[in-house]
């Protein structure tokens, strides 16, 4: 875990938000620390606007070609207003038995855990698969200058990519004696009225069955959202989910990405939090991890936060990670790796 901490705080001194020149400097950073560690790397970029876009690919052969690649980007969202942060925003700060600053949460600290995933496994002797990592830049901006171009110029990057874990899930949230962590199957790709007055339950209930039958959730959505409203405490947030869910669904190909992976992803997850139970769910904001899925590789959202760890700071003030959210979502990903090859799911 020291390892991981030491990262993290470095990449987060590196200002890498838009309008930021620290980008390059991160990304050469990233390849140092990984091929003084027997991991293959090679850096790319793309033309962008407001800057150049740095992206960078690392790897670890196996003794299969397929892969599974672990995607991370390297930009972030803006300081905003300095003065509002309780720590400095552009600087990593260690606190509390947290890492604060810009960028903890996205997309530094789930980087800073796959860097050590692929220097755990340039260590094995034996590795069934090959586990790659691809680190883009411009995410923030759209992604079109950024992982758009990249994957346009060089689709090789994608070749024998069986999964790809990304961003976008492991927020948990108490229900019925479990702790549910959101796992993500999929992400709307239009703006969303959250204020939309919300339909009744039978159009609900209607909504969320499209989902079931086609794979993308799992029957507990039914149960959470008939309650939702009148639950206390940390509850997931599934109203802007509805409008325009229905067009979703109707356009959408079936998805095996829950059924095929998802008893492996709780199994692992259960290890450090028995009570763990992941709630599969479609996302209302966008992540690059829409482009992987154009290009048919199936993906998953996933980084497992402990249950105290606020997602309040992100594109906000006072941004933070706690150190035992980063050891869950290392642990159970160590399982994971190891899962998808000993039970040959790669």
């Amino acid at each position: 875990m020291d390892e991981i901490v030491a990262w993290l705080l470095r990449l987060i001194d590196f200002d890498t938000t838009v309008g930021g020149s620290g980008a390059e400097e991160c990304a050469r950073f990233i390849r140092r620390e990984l091929s003084a560690r027997n991991v293959r790397t090679r850096l790319y970029t793309t033309e962008g606007a407001p800057r150049r876009a740095y992206h960078l690919l690392a790897e670890v052969p196996g003794e299969r070609r397929e892969t599974v690649m672990l995607h991370a980007h390297l930009d972030t969202a803006g300081f905003g207003a300095r003065d509002a942060w309780r720590f400095p925003a552009d600087r990593g700060t260690r606190r509390h038995g947290c890492i604060c600053g810009r960028g903890a949460i996205d997309c530094k600290g789930p980087l800073a855990v796959w860097m050590k995933l692929l220097t755990d496994a340039a260590r094995r002797k034996e590795r069934p698969y090959t586990l790659r990592l691809l680190v883009s830049d411009l995410e923030e901006e759209g992604g079109d200058d950024g992982l758009g171009r990249l994957l346009t110029r060089h689709p090789e990057l994608l070749s024998d990519v069986k999964l790809l874990i990304g961003e976008g899930g492991g927020f948990p949230f108490p229900f019925e004696g479990n702790v549910y962590y959101t796992f993500q199957t999929g992400e709307r790709e239009t703006a969303v009225d959250v204020g939309a007055e919300e339909p009744g339950w039978d159009r609900i209930a209607q909504i969320l069955s499209m989902g079931i039958e086609k794979g993308y959730y799992s029957r507990e959505i039914l149960d959470y959202a008939a309650r939702a409203a009148s639950l206390p405490g940390r509850r997931l947030d599934i109203r802007p989910l509805y409008e325009g869910m229905d067009a979703f669904f109707g356009n959408a190909a079936p998805s095996d990405v829950r059924s095929r992976f998802g008893r492996l992803f709780e199994a692992a997850l259960r290890a450090e939090v028995p009570d763990a139970r992941l709630m599969p769910c479609i996302t209302p904001g966008m992540s690059d991890n829409r482009r992987f899925r154009k290009a048919g590789v199936p993906v998953v959202g996933f980084f497992p936060l402990e249950l105290k760890n606020s997602l309040g700071g992100i594109h906000g003030t006072d941004e933070y990670i706690s150190e035992a959210s980063l050891a869950l979502a290392y642990h159970s990903f160590s399982r994971v790796i190891e899962g998808l090859g000993t039970e040959q799911m790669i």
